[in-house]
């Protein structure tokens, strides 16, 4: 509601509002204080606000700007039929205008001055802050970031774990803490590692059962640019926080590849060939489409079965679980393997099982595996130190950095 002020004293349109029609001030004889109370929030062009009203007439406001300033303020609010007045708390400035509303849709407040100016709030039914708590997988992203493995996290202390692209940055980011604040509908997040104090805004949407595989959360992100705002829209699968894992099967079903660089030259890995040039997630359909992970949490172990170079290989790979984080750890049935973090989620119903690898994470994995077929083939020893180290110094030559997402499916 500060945008009113703005408005109002420096007649900048700089806020969410339209020009509208002159009105000749009558006002309507009705008590609209009772369709008041709730939570209200407008998104639009180059503005963002979120307003709470109480039932003593006490309000409070969130919003942020063009460029991305925060704005918070408190104020009373009265209403005398259709005339509304709304006394700001920080600079003791009073606003007048009309009201216009349609009970649990919109609000509008037309303000008096030479043009008719209206802002246009819809109401939230729920406020989401609570709803949204948990883990969620990016079902769905922006068209620039559609194919790139999101993951958030929504605390109870407000706070938001982020792992994949950065928001609004080039790069990746893993475990990221964000701070935000969910006001109804609208989330108002600060852009990390930005100076001056940049915030975003996301209006949310919540589908509880939105799809077979569980809940969906779909983000349309107001992002600030040096001159106004762009829309990201995503959608996102709830996935529960802590793995299931005891007595799963699941089979490889895609992968999804983003920030890899690297070297322009071919690579096998399991007898497939790679370029880290021009790598995509359907140069894994080979290497995993006979792959099957079969876990047993009792043995403490993932199983996984595929075949190179004609062979079937099974290896039996000991874990260690910490909520969604898994070790794989080849190291306990041999030293010459090294330990991985990788971090798995699965859906409401267990039927996919997401698996996410960092850079890190990647080398030492299919350095792993590489590792395992030429031990296997005889054509290196596990006590030959300096042969073993080079297949990890190859494999960290050829990347420079990657991110992996790998979806499997339930299977009987």
């Amino acid at each position: 509601m500060k945008n009113l002020k703005v408005m109002l004293v420096a007649l900048v349109a700089m806020l969410c509002f339209s020009a509208c029609e002159q009105h000749d001030g009558d006002f309507i004889e009705y008590d609209y204080s009772k369709n008041l109370v709730g939570t209200w929030t407008c998104m639009d062009n180059d503005y963002a606000e979120a307003m709470v009203i109480n039932a003593d007439g006490s309000f409070a406001i969130t919003g942020i700007t063009a460029g991305g300033s925060l704005h918070e303020d408190k104020g009373i609010l009265t209403v005398v039929n259709n005339k509304i007045s709304l006394k700001f708390e920080s600079s003791g400035e009073t606003l007048e205008g009309r009201l216009e509303i349609v009970a649990g849709e919109t609000m509008s407040i037309v303000l008096n001055d030479k043009f008719d100016i209206r802002a246009t709030y819809h109401y939230c039914k729920e406020d989401l802050s609570d709803k949204v708590i948990g883990t969620w997988v990016c079902n769905d992203g922006p068209e620039d970031k559609e194919n790139d493995m999101l993951i958030q996290t929504f605390k109870e202390d407000g706070k938001v774990i982020f792992t994949g692209v950065k928001p609004n940055e080039d790069g990746y980011s893993m475990n990221q803490e964000l701070s935000c604040k969910i006001v109804g509908d609208l989330m108002f997040a600060m852009v990390p590692n930005v100076t001056p104090v940049v915030y975003t805004v996301t209006r949310l949407v919540y589908s509880p059962n939105g799809t077979s595989l569980g809940d969906i959360l779909t983000q349309i992100t107001y992002a600030p640019l040096e001159e106004g705002f762009v829309y990201k829209t995503s959608s996102w699968l709830r996935v529960k926080q802590g793995l299931n894992l005891a007595g799963q099967k699941y089979a490889y079903s895609s992968a999804y590849v983003s920030n890899a660089k690297g070297t322009d030259e071919e690579f096998t890995i399991l007898s497939n060939t790679f370029n880290m040039a021009n790598i995509e997630g359907g140069d894994f359909d080979v290497l995993f489409r006979s792959e099957l992970f079969c876990v047993d949490l009792n043995a403490n172990s993932i199983k996984q079965y595929f075949r190179s170079n004609g062979r079937d290989i099974e290896i039996d790979i000991p874990i260690t679980v910490d909520g969604n984080k898994v070790t794989l750890d080849l190291s306990a049935e041999n030293a010459a393997y090294r330990k991985v973090d990788i971090y798995m989620y699965q859906d409401a119903d267990d039927s996919q099982l997401h698996m996410y690898m960092h850079t890190k994470a990647f080398i030492d994995y299919f350095a792993n595996m590489e590792l395992y077929n030429l031990l296997a083939e005889g054509k290196i020893n596990a006590d030959d130190t300096a042969a073993v180290e080079k297949v990890f110094a190859d494999m960290e030559a050829r990347i420079e950095s990657i991110n992996v997402s790998f979806v499997f499916k339930a299977r009987n």
